[in-house]
């Protein structure tokens, strides 16, 4: 006789069967997902293409099951927050699946565009054509992405157990790269010249002979694309870009002063450190005495920039070098092929001295179409070098325009809402000096006052050893490295916020025959504004084997630090200027006086008797935060 008391344990066991069951598959599931989405990062980063989407319509589907087995429960998730160990992942494991799902579709829209196009094989101008063809699903797919990284944002991986904590970082680090990438695809019927062909002007920068927009400019090409494939492309001299028989404007008064220069001529074009704005002067100077066709955007790179980029797509091969040219000796073979072989300076030497631009150019252009190179190592270059400002792109499309300013990599100078620093240094001298010179920099910011205020100190050294009078000329030495044995002529602007006033600043008096017009300068600091910003700028002249430290203190304004009940908040955007290298600052913030800091980005280095202190390397733009609270 079977009893209710047999019937219960019936169902519980019952019960307990299809509850180990669903552990079961649900734990099937999440493993297989993981699984998957492990393949898909390695294949992406082996940038191979069938493998890659293999795996990414298998973690569609691992998504797809997890949703569907398990979606219901992971809503009640966050419930169990308090557990130990796992409850964190609870807490993220809606937003995560959610941004899966998001991540999984993206993935595979991106992948069914390859499919219906045929690609099997990944290179820039078969990437460019699908992405052309198939703009429906391009645009779906950056929509997705869009929302996944916003889903993805308020997670605290470092929160997370190790299991979830690396993965969800390495997502977190690729998305804003992904959104962007996905946004430019949308754009590639318009810029890979897919409607009509685009041309566009490509600046060759010197940092050793460093400008406010990243370098001299010492070459200029044109490069042509139609349906996503280089068409045409000439380098030439950028002082082969003037033609006298049109007027120019006169100089920046700097560049009157300290350089002589009557005009203003085409390769000191970019002397505003803002890149849209220095692009655009540059194509208003562009007149190489050829019909040349509107163009549709500037690039920019530097040396550096140059240097990494050929480390990324392997050796290259030029008919004057009987070794290939590599990361490790470009810099060499460039500055041996600009120097004249005999020793002398003539009219020959002069119109071939910078003909390597081009021939590197060539040769880097056809290793790239062979897709013969590591394509994850040159995507992973470019993104470095474009946070460094190493390269600077200007589009004159206001879509892609706005993705551009979104990732920063525009190099324009950025609106203030709090508060703002960026030195601008500008080689005025006529040399190659950069290379010698080495910086350092202190900003002490103290909240303390009322209203704050602060002080910045620069250090520069130049390292160069040579014994040489510090007179101005214009003048080649035969051998490129006795060009950066020099003095240093820099022409200095510390950019702040345009509410702040300056109180004092170190003044050092220059004497006549020390500049170029041979008028001495008191030293005095030229307050200038700069919209949202003002430049606090002055002339400094550093010897070969010294040292020189310049202090400015100013005030800031009651708003840099913002208020809210018994919170505070002070938000620092240090930017960094375009083709410099990175050097070594140190940030320190005394606090408010009833204040503790509850909460920074990124964490202090140190604290120094209760001051953050923030040291790190300026590389690349720093946002520094704080969030404050009343006790």
């Amino acid at each position: 006789m079977i009893t209710l008391r047999r019937i219960g344990l019936l169902i519980l066991v019952l019960g307990l069967l299809i509850l180990s069951a669903w552990l079961v598959r649900l734990a099937w599931s999440a493993q297989s997902l993981k699984i998957h989405f492990d393949q898909v990062r390695d294949t992406v980063k082996q940038a191979d293409l069938a493998p890659t989407c293999e795996a990414m319509w298998a973690l569609q589907n691992d998504v797809i099951d997890l949703r569907r087995d398990a979606g219901g429960v992971i809503a009640l998730a966050p419930l169990f927050r308090w557990l130990p160990v796992v409850g964190n992942d609870l807490d993220a494991a809606p937003r995560l699946l959610a941004a899966g799902d998001d991540l999984a579709e993206a993935g595979s829209l991106v992948c069914e565009s390859f499919a219906r196009s045929g690609v099997r094989e990944i290179s820039l101008g078969s990437v460019m054509r699908v992405f052309a063809e198939n703009q429906t699903q391009v645009q779906q797919a950056a929509a997705r992405a869009t929302r996944a990284e916003q889903t993805l944002s308020p997670i605290s991986a470092d929160a997370l157990s190790p299991l979830l904590s690396s993965r969800v970082q390495t997502l977190q680090r690729a998305m804003p790269l992904a959104r962007a990438g996905l946004q430019l695809a949308s754009l590639a019927p318009h810029l890979g010249g897919f409607d009509q062909p685009r041309t566009y002007l490509v600046l060759g920068l010197n940092e050793d002979e460093l400008r406010p927009g990243g370098g001299f400019i010492t070459g200029v090409g044109e490069v042509r694309v139609e349906a996503g494939r280089l068409s045409a492309m000439v380098f030439r001299d950028s002082y082969a870009a003037d033609d006298f028989s049109k007027p120019y404007p006169e100089p920046p008064e700097p560049l009157y002063r300290l350089l002589g220069v009557e005009q203003w001529v085409f390769r000191d074009s970019n002397w505003s450190p803002d890149f849209p704005t220095a692009a655009r002067q540059a194509l208003a100077l562009y007149r190489p005495g050829t019909a040349t066709p509107p163009m549709d955007g500037v690039i920019a790179f530097d040396q550096f920039a140059f240097q990494e980029l050929i480390g990324a797509v392997g050796p290259i091969r030029v008919p004057d070098s009987n070794e290939p040219i590599t990361r490790a000796n470009v810099v060499a073979y460039m500055r041996n092929a600009w120097a004249p072989s005999d020793g002398k300076f003539t009219g020959a030497w002069w119109l071939k001295r910078k003909s390597f631009i081009g021939t590197l150019a060539d040769a880097a252009r056809q290793r790239i179409e062979t897709g013969a190179f590591d394509k994850v190592a040159l995507a992973e270059t470019t993104m470095r070098l474009l946070e460094g400002k190493h390269i600077q792109i200007f589009v004159d499309r206001p879509e892609a325009a706005a993705i551009l300013r979104d990732q920063k990599w525009d190099g324009a100078l950025e609106p203030v809402t709090g508060d703002y620093l960026m030195i601008v240094d500008a080689n005025l001298g006529y040399n190659k000096v950069n290379a010698r010179i080495r910086q350092e920099a202190t900003y002490n910011v103290d909240l303390r006052a009322q209203p704050p205020r602060a002080e910045l100190t620069l250090a520069y050294t130049n390292t160069a050893t040579t014994n040489v009078p510090c007179t101005p000329e214009a003048r080649y030495d035969p051998v490129y490295e006795q060009m950066t044995n020099r003095c240093y002529w820099d022409y200095v602007r510390v950019f702040v916020p345009a509410s702040a006033r300056l109180d004092d600043a170190t003044r050092i008096p220059l004497l006549a025959n020390a500049l170029w017009r041979k008028t001495a300068d008191p030293g005095a600091v030229i307050v200038r504004p700069e919209g949202t910003l003002q430049a606090f700028e002055a002339t400094m002249i550093l010897p070969t084997a010294q040292s020189q430290t310049r202090r400015y203190a100013w005030t800031l304004a009651e708003h840099v630090l913002q208020r809210d009940g018994n919170f505070a908040r002070y938000d620092l955007h240090w930017q960094k200027q375009a083709g410099a290298p990175g050097y070594p600052v140190i940030l320190t913030v005394r606090l408010p006086l009833g204040y503790a800091l509850i909460e920074a980005q990124p964490r202090p280095t140190t604290f120094e008797a209760g001051v953050p202190v923030f040291r790190f390397n300026l590389d690349r733009d720093q946002n520094i935060r704080l969030r404050l609270e009343k006790r």
